[in-house]
């Protein structure tokens, strides 16, 4: 059986992904910092699948991760997908950007994904991890500094990574969506109201990732736009 971790899978993203993932019959981890959102993800699967499995993590401590990664391994048996999806984000001027916010904004964003892939590989025999970009890790926007650098990162994470387990048969691939209607848009709440018409879909995203992963003609190393 198939078994994938889905990071920030409480809401958005993550959460539509976890229970496409479960509609094809994928057992599921979900994870997220907010044991509600966790429930509530949880609740959504069970009625069709009842191989998931809840875990409150936070992605960006390293002892957390494993503590994740164990769970997984010790009711599954294994990993053969990673979704590195968990992030934040600021709008700020890099100048009234705190260095408290630009580590919050990296570690959630980049350094999350160097550690779930770090603790996922050793018990991946063959599959694939999809790491959650941007298209703000292909073109900068102004008031997201921090943000586009951890995209941009997270690119870079994708290619490099994608050589090094190419020959174990693991594909390493990143997606980089426009802007999502999800509630990390909200931050915003005026710019929200007026574009969220045009704002792709959660759910549209999820199916591009889940897609992603079945489909051999996305390649290793490869970025895909949405």
């Amino acid at each position: 059986m198939t078994t994938a971790i889905v990071t920030g899978s409480g809401r958005g993203i993550g959460r539509e992904t976890a229970i496409l993932l479960a509609k094809k019959g994928v057992n599921v981890i979900v994870c997220s910092r907010t044991q509600s959102e966790i429930d509530d993800t949880v609740n959504a699967i069970k009625p069709m699948h009842d191989g998931v499995l809840g875990v409150k993590c936070d992605v960006s401590i390293s002892l957390q991760v494993d503590n994740l990664v164990k769970k997984a391994v010790d009711r599954f048996g294994g990993i053969d997908i990673l979704v590195n999806n968990a992030g934040i984000f600021f709008v700020k001027q890099l100048i009234d950007t705190s260095e408290k916010e630009w580590d919050e904004t990296l570690d959630s964003n980049l350094k999350s994904a160097f550690l779930c892939s770090k603790a996922v590989l050793p018990h991946m025999k063959a599959g694939t991890i999809i790491n959650v970009s941007s298209g703000a890790g292909k073109t900068g926007f102004e008031n997201l500094t921090a943000y586009c650098a951890s995209k941009f990162g997270m690119i870079g994470l994708t290619e490099s990574l994608a050589w090094e387990v190419a020959n174990r048969g693991i594909r390493v691939m990143a997606i980089c969506p426009g802007e999502v209607a999800t509630k990390m848009q909200e931050v915003d709440p005026e710019y929200y109201r007026q574009n969220k018409s045009r704002m792709l879909k959660p759910e549209q995203v999820a199916a591009k990732i889940v897609d992603m992963v079945f489909d051999s003609r996305y390649t290793n190393g490869q970025s895909v736009d949405i």
